[in-house]
């Protein structure tokens, strides 16, 4: 028994170590990165990765981008990159201008602003 746990052991260590990730700040959860990218379809996360990309294109220009909504912070998102070694890099960021929040849309500052009532 205690021989399979040691293979066992050994036999993942390589694994992860190939699934580095930097930190996660507040706002931003891990992901299972492949799982967005397995469509040819545009997704909400695919578009929101361009956004991200455009936004930090100096820090990872080579690096596959996708960004993520709805982890209770309103006008942020979470860019998710993983670059060329295969290291995930999250930076929480203010939305795109005019995305929407509830009741109205974001602003170039980041923040919701509510819809006038006509």
């Amino acid at each position: 028994m205690m021989p399979t746990i040691f293979f066992l052991l050994f036999a993942i260590l390589p694994i992860t170590c190939l699934m580095e990730t930097t930190n996660v700040p507040d706002g931003c959860t891990k992901v299972n990165f492949a799982s967005f990218l397995n469509t040819t379809e545009d997704t909400l996360a695919k578009i929101l990765g361009r956004y991200c990309l455009l936004v930090y294109l100096n820090m990872y220009p080579n690096g596959t981008w996708i960004g993520i909504t709805g982890q209770g912070q309103v006008c942020k998102v979470c860019c998710v990159c993983e670059d060329t070694e295969g290291t995930f890099h999250y930076i929480l960021t203010k939305a795109p201008n005019t995305f929407p929040c509830p009741n109205g849309k974001c602003n170039s500052k980041g923040k919701c602003i509510k819809k006038k009532s006509t």
